[in-house]
């Protein structure tokens, strides 16, 4: 049995049943779509929990309030210093974790604060990331800083992707990825395997008990501990690469260009009104966009399973693929308008908006330290606008009785 009960109040409960949810949404939100993905996890025995949606501007969940379901947040910011018995899932410009998620932490956002504790996993993508308290299982983070406090305890592997960082508290298992640079100042129970594009240091009373092996254009600053073997790997200078990179991305440009055009050409209106809902709400445009990424492969996986399913897990991956590669194009496309406005210019040639704001988009997504986080956003929001209209147009068909 499943049953999705939607509600407009801010309100929530769960029956014992096989597989009972319940949302709180306004029902003009384009989450329809979503939730009809989400039934599939619903159909594996272990899942019987319902799932909070909440979309303002500013959320805070008080210390003596408890949340018993997953929650799912886009907003400007939001503060949790009470209990959630489940996952959270935020997108916002703020992130502060104070209180206690028994469950996994997935969020996006200009600054993401984790002095709480996390009893499973964490995957955050920030400008700002700092880790201060307990989390059960692995870290992942992308960041143009990430921060690891002297509290820090990490239940199994971290891996980074940053401009910077200092790792200092415990990891219990290994240290992976790569950053421009970083300091280790605290201790690692397993291995650590970087690659770093311009220092590495081990401060004083930083220590590992297993190897270290990392790639640097010049040796680490090694004040602290190594019971492990050490191997260092010269990193190639990056000017080697250069001119290579930049045909490579000029011609990356070029056939996003290309497509971006077809795309224009053979589905005028379905492009412009997917460029147009990019700025509508891009806080829950990085929210449903986070949402794709995450479900679409696990319900191929789950549809592949099925063996039976198997011709549209395939369709559906090959889509998914698709839509990861196109959702740049119409954030471009809104970003060509956006400047071409603030110009005070006008002009009737697509491609010409086009041209310049993918121009824009391939100037962000290489800039140093942040390119890969930028390129991230842009990524989702894409993927979130795409979502939305698909859902308007699913919803279209439906009034007009089509479907």
């Amino acid at each position: 049995m499943l049953m999705f009960v939607l509600r407009r109040q801010n309100i929530y409960y769960k029956r014992p049943c096989f597989c009972i949810v319940s949302v709180m949404i306004d029902s003009k939100n384009p989450i329809r779509l979503i939730l009809i993905l989400f039934a599939f996890f619903l159909l594996l025995p272990s899942v019987t929990s319902g799932s909070v949606f909440r979309s303002e501007e500013k959320l805070v969940i008080a210390k003596d309030q408890v949340i018993n379901d997953d929650l799912y947040f886009a907003g400007n910011s939001i503060t949790v210093d009470g209990i959630i018995n489940g996952d959270l899932i935020a997108a916002g410009a703020d992130i502060r974790i104070r209180g206690t998620i028994n469950g996994g932490l997935i969020a996006a956002a200009g600054n993401i604060i984790v002095n709480g504790n996390v009893t499973n996993d964490i995957r955050v993508a920030g400008g700002t990331v700092e880790i201060g308290g307990s989390v059960g299982d692995n870290v992942l983070v992308f960041s143009g800083n990430l921060i690891s406090g002297k509290e820090t305890s990490i239940g199994r592997d971290l891996t980074i992707g940053a401009g910077s960082a200092v790792i200092d508290g415990t990891v219990k298992g290994n240290i992976t990825g790569g950053a421009g640079n970083v300091e280790l100042a605290g201790t690692t129970i397993g291995n650590v395997n970087l690659t770093v594009d311009n220092n590495l240091k081990l401060s004083p009373g930083a220590k590992i008990d297993g190897n270290l092996d990392y790639t640097s254009p010049k040796h680490a600053e090694i004040s602290g501990i190594v019971n492990g073997k050490t191997t260092y790997i010269e990193k190639p200078a990056k000017e080697k690469g250069t001119e290579s990179r930049i045909t490579g991305e000029i011609l990356g440009y070029l056939w996003l260009l290309l497509i971006g055009i077809l795309c224009f050409t053979l589905a005028p209106q379905v492009s412009q009104k997917i460029s147009e809902n990019v700025p509508v709400n891009p806080f829950k445009n990085l929210l449903w966009g986070i949402l794709f990424l995450i479900v679409t492969p696990i319900l191929a996986i789950i549809l592949l399973i099925t063996i039976i399913g198997i011709p549209l897990s395939l369709i559906l991956m090959a889509g998914y693929i698709v839509e990861i590669y196109v959702s740049r194009i119409f954030v471009g496309y809104w970003i060509g308008q956006y400047i071409l406005k603030k110009l005070n210019r006008e002009t009737k040639h697509r491609v010409l908006v086009l041209a310049l704001g993918l121009l824009a988009v391939f100037i962000g997504i290489n800039l140093p330290i942040l390119g890969t986080f930028v390129h991230f956003v842009i990524i989702i929001l894409g993927l979130g606008a795409i979502v939305l209209t698909e859902y308007e147009i699913y919803r279209g068909l439906k009034d007009q009785k089509q479907i």
